[in-house]
């Protein structure tokens, strides 16, 4: 192929400058675990750092997944694999929305374990936990440096979005993360049962932007009646 034929290719985000993985998308994390990056080891991660209980490292993982047989399902595992995987190349922003009880949160932890294990600086919170930890922040003066390391993350994963009101303080705060990580094209991964027009006007604009987001829709039983009571 000739090289100006190549460069005229999208690049990819996640891939070093000049990587195969740059033209044709499809193999970020090989290229995460066959890179030397001394840096990216020299501090361990811990779980509890990210947000992870010690419980789900293997309870809520993709070879736990107990597949049901529903299509909307089956699409919600092979997106958020692909999202584990380092997969972007059809959008940094993984939306998995459905009732509750339908297996997003199980998806949602296994993407955020198969990045915190490559070597990433992760936070995996419910919506509400992490507005809390914000709150806390204006009584000791930490307010902006929690608000940084909640957007500069390498993996953000936001579980249970929507049980804020979108035009309140709460509403405001995810605005303003969800749209800087949009803007700078960071990996972002939401779990939500709210209806569209029940989050913020420009969240949901950027979550439902499908330059950016691979948005699937679950509809199905409650998975723990499907699969058993272990899992979510």
């Amino acid at each position: 192929m000739e090289e100006s034929k190549v460069q005229d290719r999208p690049k990819t985000s996640g891939a070093e400058t000049g990587s195969p993985y740059d033209y044709y998308g499809v193999g970020p994390r090989i290229k995460r675990l066959t890179t030397w990056e001394p840096e990216r080891w020299q501090k361990t991660k811990e779980p509890a750092d990210a947000g992870l209980l010690a419980i789900t490292r293997e309870a809520m993982r993709f070879h736990t997944w107990k597949d049901p047989g529903v299509l909307s399902l089956s699409h919600a595992f092979y997106a958020a694999r692909d999202m584990a995987r380092g997969n972007v190349s059809r959008g940094n922003f993984l939306v998995l929305a459905g009732p509750t009880g339908v297996g997003k949160t199980h998806l949602a932890l296994a993407i955020a374990w198969e990045w915190l294990e490559d070597g990433f600086d992760v936070l995996f919170t419910r919506v509400d936990e992490l507005l809390d930890e914000l709150r806390r922040g204006y009584a000791d003066g930490s307010y902006h440096q929690r608000l940084e390391s909640v957007r500069r993350r390498a993996l953000l994963v936001l579980d249970d979005l929507g049980t804020e009101q979108p035009k309140d303080w709460a509403g405001e705060k995810l605005d303003r993360i969800i749209d800087w990580r949009y803007i700078a094209r960071m990996p972002l991964v939401v779990t939500t049962n709210a209806k569209s027009e029940e989050l913020a006007p420009r969240v949901a604009s950027r979550l439902a932007d499908h330059s950016r987001s691979v948005v699937v829709q679950i509809d199905a039983e409650d998975y723990r009646t499907m699969t058993g009571p272990d899992l979510r």
